[in-house]
């Protein structure tokens, strides 16, 4: 058991190390739409906030279930798994359009 809570604690620790540097990457992305035409800023501008509301949600599971410890029910790690899915995808999709 205490082995277990050592390892969700590793993994806890990297998912944050990750989504910090995810939220780097969005304040890049937000100034390189600064720097784009007009319509096309309103696009990247809108992906950027779609992208900062995925990372805010996953900031607070991540809370959610750094608070629950050990006792994190299955539920709570599988929403913080698929929601850290969808913002990796989502980051590498931003990542591809930004360069």
């Amino acid at each position: 058991m205490e082995q277990e809570k050592k390892e969700n604690q590793v993994k806890v620790e990297k998912m944050e190390a990750q989504l910090k540097n995810w939220g780097i990457d969005l304040e890049q992305f937000k100034a390189k739409a600064g720097k784009t035409k007009a319509e096309t800023k309103v696009k990247l501008d809108q992906e950027v906030a779609a992208l900062r509301i995925k990372w805010n949600e996953l900031r607070k599971k991540l809370e959610e279930l750094k608070k629950a410890g050990g006792a994190a029910s299955g539920e709570l790690k599988r929403g913080v798994e698929n929601a850290w899915s969808e913002l990796k995808k989502a980051f590498d999709n931003a990542t591809a359009k930004f360069k």
